[in-house]
């Protein structure tokens, strides 16, 4: 290893044995996407009882990133850092018994796993176990625990805890909950979370769990539109097409919902099928025709 990008000093440390050189090298190797060289210099902090290495090492074998992809050798090393009460590891071996990886699936030991790290404080344990109680897999379903657990997680700035929470309080009929719901739903969507931009916006536009807010539903759902999110295109396709807090605008319709029908998402394509007949009987060419926000009247159809 001779890279100019490898401090030397701590290249001689590390193969004198240093079990902290070995896993700085492999933390630096792997952040320049070297994970060959990575896993060879976890593995020898690894052997050498690093916890953080172990579960880096088993976190590069269930990827299959610079190693071959083996979940035995996975679980193998990441049960070598629970057994250090590493919390990561703990949570990480949930994952092996929910999808089944390895041992047979089995809910119930992965929620055990989760519950173990989850009291500890980790955020994603807490979101691994709020979705079980969420859905009722492996454990009783319950709205609260769930919603204890994904606010644990969503506190802490987990991003897809907090588009879980705001889902789960969405979904409640307690009134109460649905200003909460926006909120956290609103921090997923700040933090790039492109569902909770659809959901928000979605949740602005119909004005039915948060006062209507056409431009901030607009925002949202150009965000999670321009990411690609085919719903999202589709909602701000029928927004212009019907004039729906913005001007009408037949150009940007179709631009949405071609997007959207590239992804094969049926409702778009049908209203594009739909537009293009209805101007087709007025003599009117959809796919040439540079459609100036003057153009209405075109019904787009609904639902999501």
């Amino acid at each position: 290893m001779t890279s100019s990008t490898i401090p030397s000093q701590i290249l001689e440390i590390a193969e004198t044995g240093d079990m902290v050189a070995q896993e700085w090298l492999g933390d630096h190797l792997r952040n320049l996407g070297r994970h060959d060289e990575a896993a060879t210099w976890y593995e020898k902090a690894a052997a050498q009882g690093s916890a953080s290495a172990q579960y880096n090492l088993g976190w590069m074998h269930y990827h299959g990133r610079g190693v071959q992809q083996d979940y035995a050798r996975c679980m193998f090393w990441w049960k070598k850092a629970a057994e250090q009460n590493m919390v990561r590891a703990i949570a990480s071996l949930g994952i092996l018994f929910e999808k089944g990886y390895v041992v047979q699936r089995n809910p119930s030991e992965a929620a055990r796993w989760y519950r173990a790290a989850a009291d500890q404080g980790d955020a994603h344990a807490n979101w691994y176990l709020g979705r079980l109680y969420q859905r009722g897999v492996g454990v009783p379903r319950d709205r609260e625990q769930a919603i204890h657990h994904l606010r644990r997680a969503a506190e802490q700035s987990h991003r897809r805890a907090q588009f879980a929470l705001g889902m789960c309080m969405l979904s409640a009929r307690s009134r109460e909950l649905w200003p909460q719901a926006v909120e956290w739903l609103r921090r997923a969507a700040q933090a790039g979370e492109h569902r909770a931009q659809y959901m928000l916006g979605v949740t602005l536009l119909r004005g039915r769990r948060a006062p209507r807010d056409h431009r901030e539903a607009l925002h949202w759902l150009a965000q999670a539109g321009e990411a690609g999110h085919a719903k999202a295109q589709y909602v701000l396709g029928r927004m212009y097409a019907q004039g729906q807090g913005v001007v009408p605008d037949l150009g940007r319709a179709k631009h949405w919902w071609k997007l959207a029908a590239a992804q094969r998402h049926m409702p778009s394509r049908e209203a594009l099928l739909r537009i293009r007949s209805q101007l087709q009987d007025d003599g009117i060419d959809f796919e040439q025709t540079d459609f100036s926000p003057t153009v209405v009247g075109v019904r787009a159809g609904h639902g999501r």
